[in-house]
């Protein structure tokens, strides 16, 4: 269940490893597995061969004590510049015949690599190899430079001239690069999609020359990728990787996302982790079962990443429907072990509950309203003005202020759930496919008014129209309705900061509001020719072409800092559009995260409460339906 990743340095030192080996023992349950490391850099290959015998002695003493020994392959396309700091004489040398990788604009990556290149797939299978001979490592895990993007100087690679001849053969075209950017980004269709089709297919050939290079040797060793969100430069998801690593090793690959939180300076950078670890888990294939996130406590000093927060946050992610989890906290010795021991030993007394909770979980699914993120934005036309490859940025968490305001908010690769309310973004009702709209529109949604303005200009209708205003002087008044409750006549207003909104027009006479816009203000002028509501709707509920009804929040539904009557508000309108639509509800107002987990059959399992404000909370009320008992 809890690995320890080593690192290059720390995983040779023998005073380092006994000192470990006798913690871990000193503290059973504290630590399952290790991985240990290939060499940081691209050194010669005699380099690595001597690693790689002297790893597999180091495996050996970990499996004497019982503990797992799998291997982290540290580097397959180069991290970025900063290799230049480690040993690359094996591939970085006057005449070189590595290939390296090279962006958009013509920039050359001196420590990055192309993954066609044929000297480098050498390198790397041999490499390989020689350590998973030597180790015989439960799991093989490919460090996350195995993506499309980020290897500085490169922003999005690869435009090397292999590259360039192979995708012309492809295709049967005669383009520049130049040209072939301009395509890529403002020409027709095809172009984009023929570009992420031949990345994909050549990360996916380096993946499998990978995976069959390590079953060739150690056949009983699993594939798992140190992964990460790194945009839609390759499309939705990373099947294609996965896919590579089951059919070459017959095995389920694993998953480690991954997302930075160094340290807990700011405790509040681990619930922005967990978003970015939920949007790479929901992308995952159903074969993918493991889920390890990376805690990431670098370097592991006591001024970096305290043990309470550690452990918080290895609960957090368990909450978040993990089932393992693995640590880079014994990656340098600038602290003595029994600082490192410390954290063990809390580890070992928070274990039970984290078996439980993982036990819970298992099978399940996040529960919630359902954050809807576009699965073919790439697909998206750049608007004037627009960055190049801008359509590979992902709006995954656009939630995330409601989840501070104790909402609980869900992503499912299954989208399809009896009784689901989804919620969407302007950002996202831009990139949605015609499919993925097609399905909405016949759902309940939740969304501002910048989506309806989004989908509306797509040409999809509606029964009112989203028109911008300025809201820095507008308040919303609560009208009679349900959603409002004992508020009706109260009001709320957004802080100074918000400025921009939507103001809703009634088309066809099905529009339902439950708010209206009223201001205070001497200079603000009546917007609308209705005296009842001169500044127009701010919420209400609207119908889709299709006859479903959406609750379409004008007034900004994007905050945390909100009033409790405005949160019960926004919890009514998904409960008035789907009854029963949340599996779980604080009644007290306080700053929290809910996280229930239900299972195919939608029975919660385990609802977990994460307390966001200093200090203890106050006893907190908590209505959780369908108990699985």
């Amino acid at each position: 269940m809890l690995t320890q990743r080593l690192g290059s340095e720390t995983q040779k030192d023998p005073a380092f490893l006994a000192e470990l080996i006798a913690a871990i023992q000193a503290h059973p349950g504290s630590c399952d597995e290790v991985w240990l490391a290939t060499d940081y850099g691209f050194p010669s290959m005699e380099t690595h061969r001597a690693s790689a015998e002297a790893l597999g002695k180091i495996a050996e003493k970990f499996r004497a004590i019982g503990v797992r020994v799998s291997l982290q392959l540290s580097n397959s396309l180069g991290h970025g510049q900063y290799m230049s700091a480690r040993d690359c004489s094996g591939l970085v040398y006057e005449g070189s015949p590595a290939e390296n990788m090279v962006g958009h604009r013509g920039e050359r990556a001196d420590y990055c690599f192309c993954w066609r290149g044929a000297h480098v797939r050498e390198y790397v299978r041999q490499e390989l190899s020689l350590y998973a001979a030597a180790v015989q490592p439960d799991t093989v895990w490919i460090d996350d430079d195995l993506r499309a993007t980020n290897h500085f100087p490169v922003e999005y690679g690869c435009f090397c001239e292999t590259c360039l001849a192979q995708f012309c053969a492809r295709y049967g075209v005669e383009i520049s690069r130049e040209a072939l950017v301009r395509a890529i980004n403002r020409g027709e269709a095809v172009w984009r999609a023929r570009w992420v089709e031949f990345v994909r297919e050549g990360l996916r050939d380096f993946t499998d020359e990978m995976a069959r290079a390590i079953h060739a040797v150690s056949p009983d060793s699993a594939i798992g990728l140190q992964g990460c969100a790194h945009g839609a430069y390759t499309g939705y998801g990373y099947d294609f990787l996965y896919s590579a690593m089951r059919e070459a090793t017959g095995k389920p690959p694993k998953s480690r996302p991954g997302g930075g939180a160094y340290n807990d300076h700011n405790p509040l950078a681990f619930l922005e982790k967990a978003v970015l670890l939920n949007w790479q888990n929901e992308m995952l294939p159903a074969y993918v079962r493991e889920i390890r996130p990376e805690i990431e406590n670098l370097p592991d000093v006591p001024y970096g990443k305290s043990i309470p927060g550690t452990i918080l946050e290895t609960t957090l992610y368990l909450a978040c429907g993990a089932n393992a989890m693995s640590y880079a906290m014994l990656m340098n010795d600038y602290e003595p072990m029994a600082w490192h021991a410390q954290m063990l030993a809390g580890f070992a007394r928070h274990r039970p509950y984290w078996q439980a909770l993982a036990a819970a979980n298992e099978g399940t699914a996040q529960a919630g309203l359902i954050a809807v993120t576009a699965r073919e934005g790439w697909k998206r036309p750049l608007a004037e003005g627009e960055a190049d490859f801008a359509w590979s940025r992902e709006a995954y968490a656009d939630a995330l202020p409601l989840m501070h305001a104790a909402i609980p908010v869900a992503m499912r690769r299954e989208r399809q759930a009896q009784g689901a309310v989804y919620l969407l973004s302007a950002a996202n009702a831009a990139a949605l496919g015609a499919e993925e709209i097609e399905f909405l529109l016949a759902r309940s949604v939740l969304c501002d008014g910048g989506a309806l303005e989004a989908l509306a200009r797509r040409g999809y209708r509606f029964g009112a129209r989203a028109v911008p205003v300025d809201v820095s002087q507008l308040y919303e008044r609560y009208l009679p309705h349900p959603v409002n409750g004992a508020a009706a006549g109260r009001t709320w207003s957004q802080t100074l900061f918000v400025q921009k909104g939507h103001r809703l027009e009634d088309l066809d006479g099905t529009t339902e509001p439950f708010a209206l816009y009223g201001t205070d203000s001497k200079n603000r002028r009546a917007e609308t020719a209705d005296p009842a509501a001169p500044y127009g709707i701010a919420n209400a509920f609207v119908t889709t072409q299709a006859g479903a009804k959406w609750a379409v929040f004008g007034h900004n539904l994007w905050q945390s800092v909100i009033s409790s009557e405005k949160r019960r508000q926004i919890l009514a309108a998904a409960e008035a559009l789907q009854p029963g639509a949340l599996a779980a509800i604080l009644d007290t107002p306080w700053q929290a995260w809910v996280l229930p987990r239900e299972d195919a059959n939608g029975r919660v399992s385990s609802v977990s409460v994460v307390n966001l404000s200093p200090g203890a909370s106050e006893s907190l009320s908590l209505r959780v339906r369908r108990p699985k008992g």
